[in-house]
């Protein structure tokens, strides 16, 4: 094939492929796929368009009338000086991709996959979720016509479950891990000739989709970004949006990429410790759910992701449920963000990794939060923080009390 159309490349063997076959992992050798974008005019006035085709002219070629969005992208970038102030930050900023349409950074990867999927006339998406892709792709899906089965483990927080179901897609709870998930997805995906939106690598537009969040933050200029990982297709896409930019000369220079995961499922931090491969983790219980990826049967996601870690001398850090527990507080306290506990992961960690030396108190801190709070507030005791007003109770003197 030439190269004067989008294509995707294997990381692996090498194998071109075309974009038109809309293709989940190498054809030859099933490993991950990277998206090469062809040269093209710019379109102009993209800067109007809805969503993510505001950036039309960085993503691969998809025609205006198959642009799925729901108005995903351009998230605050918000100082957070209370919290940096409470955790002995001089520069702290929070991304809050938790107020996308469905509540989810997923909206990125999901909005641009689907759109492929209509623009090549696919039948059909399928995708192997936690709760929060699941919900994104079912609501995409219904906005684009297009039919789509979420294979979610059964142990995923409700709301996100219910979210899923409201939107109409073909709901299949398994009894199992996320990875047993993903195995189903890529069968129905290759029976089908449907398109597999799984926000792993096996969705290689996702890792574009995200770039979009290093041009939305570019301008912040920070020394540091700090990410929910689990087989973390987010830190290699807004590292790839960092490099490109870097290589256009708008930006002088890249940040440090740090993957935070929770200490119950952590195989890249495992992995990046002991400077070995990934291997998959025995599966336990987390508060952080949506990042309870074992990465087993997809080992090489990790392996990925560990090398844009290495290549821009980033880091991998794990922290127990009590630490995410006291970030998700934190930061609704500090600074009115509610986010679901895998999305806090990041500035939970950041005690440690001032500890560690991993970040420094003068450097400028990007936080990545990626799921609302609305989500799962399982964490939340209210009982512990509620008081009863008595009838007829002074109600000064009862708040003094």
């Amino acid at each position: 094939m030439t190269t004067e159309t989008d294509f995707l490349r294997c990381t692996a063997c090498g194998r071109d492929t075309d974009i038109a076959e809309v293709p989940s992992l190498c054809p030859s050798c099933g490993e991950i796929l990277d998206l090469n974008i062809a040269p093209r005019e710019p379109e102009p006035d993209v800067t109007e368009a809805v969503g993510l085709w505001r950036w039309a002219n960085h993503l691969p070629h998809c025609r205006p009338e198959n642009r799925i969005s729901l108005g995903e992208g351009q998230s605050p970038l918000l100082a957070a000086p209370r919290l940096a102030a409470d955790l002995g930050l001089k520069d702290l900023w929070i991304k809050n991709d938790s107020i996308m349409p469905t509540a989810s950074f997923k909206d990125r990867a999901v909005a641009l996959a689907t759109s492929l999927a209509l623009n090549y006339g696919r039948p059909g998406l399928v995708l192997s979720s936690s709760g929060n892709a699941g919900a994104s792709g079912a609501a995409y899906a219904a906005r684009a016509g297009l039919p789509l089965v979420v294979f979610v483990p059964a142990s995923a927080p409700e709301a996100k479950l219910r979210q899923i179901a409201a939107a109409g897609a073909r709901l299949v709870t398994i009894d199992g891990k996320t990875s047993d998930c993903c195995r189903l997805a890529d069968e129905l995906a290759r029976t089908r000739g449907w398109v597999n939106l799984t926000t792993s690598y096996h969705n290689p537009y996702g890792v574009d989709a995200y770039a979009t969040l290093a041009y939305e933050t570019a301008r912040l200029d920070p020394d540091v970004v700090l990410l929910p990982v689990s087989s973390g297709p987010v830190l290699g896409g807004i590292m790839k949006g960092y490099e490109r930019l870097k290589a256009s000369g708008a930006i002088t220079r890249i940040p440090r990429p740090i993957a935070v995961q929770s200490a119950a499922c952590a195989p890249i931090v495992r992995a990046f410790e002991t400077g070995g491969a990934i291997e998959p983790w025995d599966h336990q219980t987390t508060i952080a759910s949506a990042l309870n990826d074992t990465l087993e049967g997809y080992e090489h996601d990790g392996d990925y992701t560990l090398a844009w870690i290495r290549r821009h001398n980033g880091a991998a850090s794990a922290i127990d449920d009590d630490t995410v527990r006291t970030g998700v507080r934190k930061l609704a306290r500090t600074e009115g963000i509610l986010v679901e506990p895998s999305a806090a992961v990041p500035v939970a960690a950041i005690p440690s990794l001032i500890d560690r030396g991993l970040i420094s108190r003068d450097e400028r801190v990007l936080a990545i939060a990626t799921g609302h709070g609305l989500k799962d507030l399982s964490w939340v005791d209210v009982e512990a923080d509620r008081r009863g007003l008595p009838p007829g109770t002074d109600i000064c003197a009862f708040l003094a009390s």
